[in-house]
């Protein structure tokens, strides 16, 4: 099916692991799900609304990120179709081989966090609007956006991360 997004979560969520053992991190799988489902009750508890202005600021600032983070991609591909120059010793392949290796897998995870931050902001941008248009009455709409913000900048703190060891790499190895 053309619009499946089953491969995009689960790409994202193989991200969460402890690259030490291959396992899942339930460390990470708490700090990218449970404390922003935790932050989600908040409004909950202590009466938090917010207004059809701060959900329209939502819905400008989630479709910019959906712009932006599709560009990104764009540019991170660039990097992946980089053309190295093969050294002539033997040893020197073998170690530019695993840096390509390990640059390709982290290429790989940023590709599957930018996805998955992408699918995320077209969600959020989905439950704004509904909000913005919608009576939803309770405390449902504030929950959501919680959720939705928390979520959404831890998820952007790992792929800035990612991001950061990529091209701290690629100007390591320009010298």
């Amino acid at each position: 099916m053309k619009i499946d997004v089953i491969p995009i979560v689960a790409d994202h969520l193989d991200t969460l692991r402890d690259h030490r053992s291959g396992r899942r991190s339930l460390v990470d799988v708490l700090i990218f799900y449970g404390a922003p489902l935790a932050c989600a009750a908040i409004p909950t508890f202590h009466k938090i609304a917010f207004d059809d202005a701060f959900y329209n600021l939502s819905i400008t600032f989630f479709g910019i990120f959906i712009a932006l983070l599709l560009n990104v991609q764009v540019a991170i591909f660039g990097i992946l179709q980089r053309k190295w120059e093969k050294p002539q010793d033997e040893h020197l392949i073998a170690i530019q081989a695993d840096k390509l290796k390990k640059r390709r897998e982290l290429l790989a995870e940023l590709n599957a966090n930018l996805s998955y931050m992408t699918l995320l902001s077209c969600a959020a941008l989905i439950a704004f609007l509904s909000f913005y248009v919608f009576d939803i009455g309770w405390n449902i709409p504030a929950c959501a956006t919680i959720f939705f913000y928390a979520h959404f900048v831890a998820t952007l703190l790992m792929a800035i991360k990612r991001a950061h060891i990529l091209f701290q790499k690629e100007y390591e190895a320009d010298r």
